[in-house]
């Protein structure tokens, strides 16, 4: 990697937070409640059903999810799935990696503006002002609050715009969902895949993952000597 970018560009879940992973979720996972297949309640979250461009209510947004896949859970069981998945993304949010958090004060340190760009709808970026990440971000762009999602070009070039860089002065850092390496190719954005919260033995997804990246680090703390070599 060249040793010249000025901004790095974050994803944030499965890159910076991983809600599955997070510290005192007692393993409630929503498509458990919901009496639901994982996977398939999992698809269902990228799918029409999930909105992350407009302003949403949390549990009408898990209701219609849940219901474009079985009309007859009954409300009462969504909306406790729905408590348990805001109290999992709120804690996700605020209860961030020490390591993660080092990493993203260190490039700081070092001059590298930070942005944030995420497909997320409202709720599940409730606790973002309460969280440790936010003070550390120059530009924070979420899809619900832009009105345009990864891996449309659109949120790469607002993010670039606010932070006044060009697309080869940018690095993006994810974990690869939603084609967002390919996206980041597309604006001329270098881009390098994250698997610390990933399956690293399913080697057909991290393929897929990797799509239009520049290569692959474990951890974001790989950053600093890949892209600052001298520090």
């Amino acid at each position: 990697m060249k040793s010249c970018y000025k901004a790095i560009l974050f994803d944030l879940f499965g890159t910076l937070i991983s809600v599955a992973k997070t510290a005192g979720s007692e393993g409630r996972y929503t498509a458990d409640i919901l009496g639901l297949d994982r996977k398939l309640w999992n698809r269902t979250c990228f799918g029409e059903h999930h909105d992350i461009l407009n302003v949403t209510d949390h549990a009408e947004t898990v209701k219609r999810m849940a219901h474009s896949l079985d009309p007859s859970i009954p409300v009462s069981r969504i909306q406790e799935a729905a408590e348990i998945r805001q109290q999992r993304f709120d804690m996700a949010l605020t209860q961030i990696e020490p390591g993660i958090l080092a990493t993203l004060e260190s490039l700081k340190q070092d001059g590298l503006s930070l942005g944030l760009i995420s497909n997320a709808s409202t709720g599940e970026v409730r606790a973002w002002t309460e969280s440790p990440l936010a003070p550390l971000f120059d530009s924070v762009h979420f899809s619900w609050e832009c009105g345009v999602k990864k891996p449309h070009p659109e949120i790469y070039r607002m993010a670039l715009s606010e932070m006044a860089m060009e697309p080869d002065q940018a690095l993006f850092v994810g974990d690869g969902s939603s084609d967002e390496h390919l996206g980041a190719h597309g604006c001329g954005i270098d881009s390098l895949l994250v698997t610390y919260f990933l399956n690293r033995d399913n080697r057909e997804d991290l393929h897929h993952r990797g799509r239009g990246s520049k290569g692959t680090i474990k951890h974001i703390h790989e950053l600093k000597s890949l892209i600052l070599p001298e520090s």
